[in-house]
């Protein structure tokens, strides 16, 4: 007797049974011994076939390359391979699938970011305020304004960006108001070279937090804008306000309403605005001054010399291209005895240092050509803000 045919359905061999062996043992027959009764009993259909659930095997295997090892990954394994990229790779990673762009995303892998030197379009500095970028720098960035048929102004509620560098970026007041109203995390800014108007004064001062602000060469800053920041930067300890043309009345509020808790200062380039009047009310005020730039300042006499004498802590002078003090006013520095560098470029002749030299022997003379008072970068480092790095 021939076996029956298999045409049309698959042994039993080639399926997979899920369900409990013990609830299926009712239905099989009991095991014979005769050869031919156990193959005819092979392909005999069982008893209820509604109690098995049979599915096909995938016989075709996975070709070499097809296989996804990422998924094989925790997100915690992927967002450490992805950590590594740079930011421009890293876009292109959040393109290839979801779970790829919700990991790239991540705020760990975007703590900073350097878009110096480039055109930035509007829409692109609000993707990347998004990402949570605590340490950013946009110096010499031009900042292009948003179309008219886009959401005008539109920054992310909370930006959580603690380091900027805006210094001699092209932006306009609207779109910098509009950032600035956004931002209270803020530790360092420099705008330096940057047209500010009271509004932005006004957002600067809203965070209470700032403990460096540089804004050499800004220009539209007015009495009441210096005295809203002045009152409420009670954390500043680094303020560079060199050569932007305040007023006497801004040099006014400056000076009385300054943290005594501030330590750098710049306030060079006030040709015609600070005198020593002004002077004696900060000396007084800000008793914790360690660093202390009044280049160019041209109404200070040698009066200011006596009261730069009854600082406590003053360690860096500058009082380059101070006309109206004679030389031999210099020469009573010796009182201030923390004082360890004076600068005084452009101011008297070679042999008038090397006389200063000789009765300030303590005193290094003409050491520092630049003021780093407040601003991110000094001398060849590009690749950091505050000593923070910009790139990975």
């Amino acid at each position: 007797m021939d076996p029956p045919s298999n045409k049309g359905r698959l042994p039993l061999t080639n399926v997979s049974n899920n369900v409990n062996q013990r609830q299926c043992k009712s239905n099989v027959p009991p095991p014979l011994h005769d050869p031919l009764s156990e193959e005819q009993l092979k392909y005999a259909p069982h008893g209820s076939e509604e109690a098995f659930f049979m599915y096909r095997k995938n016989q075709r295997k996975a070709t070499y390359g097809e296989e996804d090892f990422f998924s094989l990954l925790s997100d915690e394994v992927l967002l450490h391979i992805l950590k590594w990229l740079p930011k421009k790779t890293l876009l292109s990673c959040g393109q290839v699938n979801r779970r790829f762009n919700r990991v790239s995303k991540d705020e760990t892998l975007w703590y900073r970011l350097d878009l110096s030197n480039r055109t930035l379009q509007f829409d692109g500095l609000v993707e990347v305020l998004s990402r949570g970028v605590i340490v950013l720098r946009l110096a010499q960035t031009s900042i292009v304004n948003p179309t008219p048929d886009s959401n005008y102004l539109e920054f992310p509620a909370c930006i959580k960006v603690q380091y900027l560098d805006l210094s001699m970026c092209t932006v306009s007041v609207a779109v910098l108001g509009a950032l600035l109203a956004n931002c209270r995390a803020l530790v360092k800014l420099s705008l330096e070279n940057v047209p500010l108007d009271g509004r932005i004064c006004a957002e600067i001062a809203e965070n209470r937090k700032l403990e460096a602000l540089n804004l050499t060469m800004c220009s539209g800053i007015d009495a009441t804008g210096m005295r809203l920041m002045a009152k409420a930067l009670t954390r500043l300890h680094s303020l560079n306000v060199s050569w932007t043309s305040l007023s006497a009345e801004a040099v006014q509020e400056l000076v009385r309403n300054l943290t005594p808790q501030i330590v750098h200062l710049n306030l060079s380039g006030c040709r015609s605005t600070l005198t020593d009047e002004k002077v004696a009310v900060l000396i007084k005020r800000c008793t914790k001054l360690v660093a202390l730039d009044l280049s160019d300042c041209t109404p200070l006499t040698e009066v200011v010399i006596k009261t730069l004498c009854k600082a406590r802590k003053i360690e860096y002078l500058s009082l380059s291209r101070c006309y109206n003090i004679p030389v031999t006013a210099y020469l009573n520095l010796t009182e201030l005895k923390t004082l360890r560098f004076l600068d005084l470029f452009g101011l008297v002749s070679d042999q008038a240092i090397a006389t200063l030299k000789n009765s300030l022997v303590d005193i290094g003379i003409n050491k520092y050509y630049h003021s780093s008072v407040a601003r991110p970068t000094v001398g060849t480092k590009r690749t950091s803000i505050w000593g923070l790095r910009t790139r990975d």
